[in-house]
């Protein structure tokens, strides 16, 4: 049986950073910092968004 996904939602931003470098296939993850980021007015375009998502996932 799998487990259920947390709720990216109600996650931090450095908690859901965190879960996307451990479960980097995770899409819905991935989506909802895209949703988060958009949000947030942090990225514009589609390379500002990739350029934003890869920054935020590289390991410290």
């Amino acid at each position: 049986m799998s487990q259920p996904k947390p709720n990216f939602e109600q996650m931090t931003m450095k908690d859901l950073r965190q879960y996307i470098l451990a479960h980097r296939d995770d899409e819905d993850a991935i989506h909802a910092m895209a949703i988060r980021l958009r949000n947030q007015g942090k990225t514009g375009t589609v390379e500002e968004f990739l350029e934003h998502v890869k920054q935020q996932t590289q390991e410290s």
